[in-house]
């Protein structure tokens, strides 16, 4: 069997479930809504503070493709819109992003799955 192809690291990965205690039930699924242009890997995903408060962010595509089932929204702990979770980490994002007129997100998701020893430390 093959390994799945994802967009995020393996220690992303590790970090989310970490934080999430083992289980995709423990964090925030986010639906996209937001009116930024659609990138490829563009979507829902699932959000959890990690132990610094920052969010660590797993698109659900590849939640999905690392445990090899399905994501029921239903049983996460809550839902919530990608513009509310915008407006919640406003400031933290003004402050780790660098384009205003891209999308937060991808660009947050960017930074979280850059190789090791890439400049450039989130806030």
């Amino acid at each position: 069997m093959m390994d799945p192809v994802l967009s995020v690291s393996y220690a992303t990965i590790a970090g989310f479930f970490e934080a999430a205690e083992g289980s995709y039930r423990n964090a925030v699924y986010v639906s996209c809504s937001c009116d930024y242009t659609r990138e490829s890997g563009c979507g829902d995903f699932l959000f959890i503070p990690g132990h610094d408060c920052r969010p660590i962010l797993l698109p659900v595509t590849d939640a999905e493709n690392f445990m090899g089932r399905a994501v029921d929204r239903t049983e996460c702990a809550c839902t919530m819109s990608s513009r509310c979770f915008i407006r919640l980490y406003s400031k933290w994002l003004e402050l780790a992003t660098s384009s205003a007129r891209d999308c937060p997100i991808q660009q947050l998701l960017h930074l979280m799955n850059r190789p090791p020893g890439n400049k450039g430390a989130m806030p």
